[in-house]
């Protein structure tokens, strides 16, 4: 600009005592300036007979002045405008960042309160499975020790039933059936050979021997009785046996039906957990993500109105020094329109 009013001045070739005069009213009633005073200067050290030149060379000066003045105008508003949208957009940004990280947070609360309440309920399935699994195993070796003792008692029964079998065998076709003494005795002397002298049976027989043939029916009708009684023991021995199988394979097949439907919710627990422990770190990766992209829009949005406020500032001075070169250029156009045409 400075250079423009130099050419300006330059071209001023003379003037007049009036001109002069004009110029240091004008120069007093203008506040001083750096410019101001550099233009009035140069208006007084220079002399100009084309007066017509000057006034078209300043008039061209005051508009490309008015001109600069309208350029900062525009760029004012359209950094402004780029300014007011940049920060629209990142508090845009901010408030839906803000938003979400709420809902995560949230989110995380919840997993971590379902993992706490999954975590205590796959330790109690815990304890209940072990628990089961205790007394399948306690049920099926107090069973094995029920059929233990059953089949012995049955044993014994069966060993005692046989024998007094054997003896109503014995007394029946051995002693009733040889009427002689010499008979007999061979059958009793057989026995002892084949049963040994000390065989409860070998006794018996020795013993029976010795009666008569009615004595020994009515011992033979007591043996019978006998022989009943041990095989309707055995019988309910049977049963018993037969109804605590059942009862055993019923109650085994209750704790078993029991213990496979818990270990299944113990394991849909487990998958729940494990779901709920990846989504749980997937969102502690998203709520850092989150909180990093709030620190740096807060960031680029107070930088950005720093920005702004710095552009505003610069407009502003840079305005008022155009408003005033304006004033300037202008006081001064008026003051060459009114001096006489050379």
């Amino acid at each position: 600009m400075r250079i423009a009013i130099l050419l300006v001045l330059i071209a001023i070739s003379s003037t007049t005592e009036t001109h002069l005069t004009a110029i240091k009213q004008l120069r007093e009633k203008t506040r001083i300036t750096p410019f101001s005073d550099y233009f009035y200067g140069m208006l007084e050290l220079h002399q100009s007979s084309k007066l017509g030149e000057v006034v078209t060379i300043v008039q061209s000066m005051l508009d490309k002045l008015i001109a600069a003045s309208g350029a900062n105008e525009a760029e004012h508003s359209s950094q402004q405008a780029n300014y007011e949208q940049q920060i629209s957009k990142l508090e845009n940004t901010l408030e839906t960042t803000e938003s979400e990280l709420s809902s995560v947070n949230q989110q995380i609360n919840d997993l971590t309160s379902d993992l706490s309440s999954l975590t205590q309920s796959l330790s109690f399935q815990g304890q209940q499975l072990l628990l089961l699994s205790n007394q399948i195993t306690q049920l099926s070796d107090n069973h094995q020790e029920e059929v233990r003792a059953s089949e012995e008692k049955f044993n014994n029964n069966s060993r005692y039933l046989a024998a007094v079998q054997e003896v109503l065998r014995f007394l029946s076709d051995t002693l009733l059936g040889n009427t002689s003494l010499i008979e007999r005795e061979r059958a009793i002397e057989a026995a002892k050979q084949s049963l040994g002298d000390k065989h409860p049976i070998s006794i018996m027989i020795q013993m029976t021997s010795q009666y008569d043939d009615n004595t020994i029916r009515r011992v033979i009708t007591k043996l019978e009785g006998i022989a009943q009684n041990v095989q309707e023991r055995l019988d309910a021995i049977n049963t018993s046996s037969n109804n605590s199988e059942q009862q055993y394979e019923t109650l085994r097949s209750q704790f078993e039906t029991t213990y496979s439907n818990l270990d299944k919710d113990k394991q849909f627990n487990q998958r729940q957990a494990t779901a709920k422990d990846n989504d749980l770190a997937s969102a502690k990766r998203r709520q850092q993500e989150l909180q990093e992209l709030i620190s740096t829009s807060k960031e680029l949005l107070d930088q950005t109105r720093i920005a702004q406020d710095n552009e505003n500032t610069s407009y502003t001075s840079k305005r008022s020094h155009i408003s005033e070169e304006i004033s300037i250029v202008q006081s001064a156009l008026d003051l060459l329109s009114q001096l006489p045409a050379q």
